[in-house]
């Protein structure tokens, strides 16, 4: 199992990742939440990114419902003005109504969140960049790689501020074990 291989500081990171997504009152567990729990894992020490940043980053994407710089392109290049959609819609639901949480669902075994697709994939890619490196356990930095290797709104914020797959990976790889 995949946890198993989790050091205490991965696991507590997938906690957080918990904490995040319920102080954000979002229905599930996603790859943002994931990231916002990382935000301040060693390996990153050296990127001074800057919380309040990242956090206005997510948000500004979730007030477009979830669309990425790149999504909200790719739709101007079609014609369609995201910025335009959004402040339509929030003048007749209010500021924020793309951005609104919709209702969890009760569930049978507790309230707990689950985790979107993305958050597993992530997860388990965590586990083949552990594995890639030469590593027996699952760090931090491998769930950090696994967020960056794929395309997506965590892998945008993060790329934006410096961040990326490739640099991160020569941390990685200059780390004492």
């Amino acid at each position: 199992m995949i946890a198993e291989r989790f050091t205490r500081e991965a696991r507590q990171a997938v906690h957080d990742a918990v904490v995040e997504a319920e102080r954000l009152d979002a229905p599930e567990i996603g790859p943002e939440h994931l990231a916002l729990a990382l935000l301040d894992a060693p390996v990153l020490a050296g990127f001074d990114l800057a919380r309040d940043e990242v956090v206005g980053a997510f948000a500004a994407a979730r007030r477009k419902g979830g669309l990425s710089d790149a999504d909200a392109e790719a739709l101007r290049g079609l014609g369609i003005d995201v910025d335009q959609i959004v402040a339509s819609v929030e003048r007749t639901h209010g500021e924020g109504a793309l951005a609104a949480a919709p209702k969890r669902r009760r569930r049978f075994f507790g309230n707990h969140l689950p985790f979107t697709a993305a958050a597993k994939q992530t997860l388990e890619r965590s586990l083949f960049e552990a594995r890639d490196l030469g590593h027996n356990t699952l760090r931090q930095e491998h769930v950090l790689l696994a967020l960056l290797s794929q395309r997506g709104l965590v892998a945008e914020v993060l790329g934006a501020r410096g961040v990326n797959y490739v640099e991160l990976r020569k941390r990685v790889v200059n780390q004492p074990t």
